[in-house]
């Protein structure tokens, strides 16, 4: 088991909050870069995920962030030209700040997908109901939110495998590759949703919210967690009073 996933919600929370308001708060692409490399070193060294995950994560956001610092450095303003073709001209000033926007996007993605991947949802209703005092209704709804990224995920790979297994033909012009994609797409979100009006009949079938709960397990505050909270709300603070 990776150290992530024996790291409770709560610290864990720490360390994704840090992390959002860094990045968020500074402009600088030296910063935006050490804090996504910092997200990518814990992910590679505690998600425990396969080498299988890893490539549908890196199309992900490979597809997702080269469009996007692109399109940002055509439309940014600057000074300083870098590179001219006729008419287009790409500035030195757009170019820093469309890499920083686009690291922040990557660092957000990055650690939500993250921490969605290395916590029990059951942990995080307890953490909220019992630790942080929130009503019932706000814990079972974040539970279902970090259910859904797993079985997207799981579905996704389920309806590729049985593409190959069916020997359908790969996909060889743009065109087809993005009808191929819409229709894994298609597949995963009726799954998904299947899924989740299965947990609301649950729910609703064993009176949720009828009367208060009761909890057996407990939380368990290690200190790999502890440590971790305190270094990202400690490079969070560095960032906000130097970046």
């Amino acid at each position: 088991m990776s150290w992530l996933l024996r790291i409770d919600p709560l610290t864990k929370g720490i360390w994704l909050l840090s992390t959002g308001l860094a990045v968020m708060i500074s402009t600088q692409v030296e910063w935006q870069a050490g804090w996504f490399l910092a997200v990518l070193l814990i992910a590679l060294t505690g998600s425990g995920w396969t080498a299988q995950r890893w490539k549908m994560v890196g199309v992900w956001i490979g597809g997702f962030a080269l469009p996007l610092m692109l399109f940002q450095w055509l439309v940014l303003p600057g000074d300083t030209p870098w590179l001219t073709a006729g008419k287009l001209t790409l500035t030195r000033e757009a170019g820093l700040q469309s890499s920083a926007l686009t690291l922040r996007a990557m660092s957000l993605f990055l650690s939500s997908l993250v921490y969605a991947g290395t916590t029990a949802p059951r942990d995080v209703v307890l953490a909220m109901s019992r630790y942080l005092r929130l009503p019932d209704r706000f814990a079972y709804a974040a539970a279902i939110a970090l259910r859904f990224v797993p079985i997207l995920l799981a579905e996704t790979a389920r309806i590729r495998h049985a593409e190959r297994l069916r020997r359908l033909v790969p996909p060889h012009s743009v065109a087809e590759r993005l009808e191929r994609l819409q229709r894994v797409i298609a597949g995963a979100a009726a799954h998904t949703l299947r899924r989740v009006q299965d947990v609301a009949t649950a729910m609703e079938a064993k009176r949720f919210g009828a009367a208060p709960r009761t909890y057996r397990r407990r939380l368990v505050f290690a200190a790999p967690g502890i440590g971790l909270a305190l270094a990202s709300a400690l490079a969070a603070a560095a960032t906000w009073w130097y970046g």
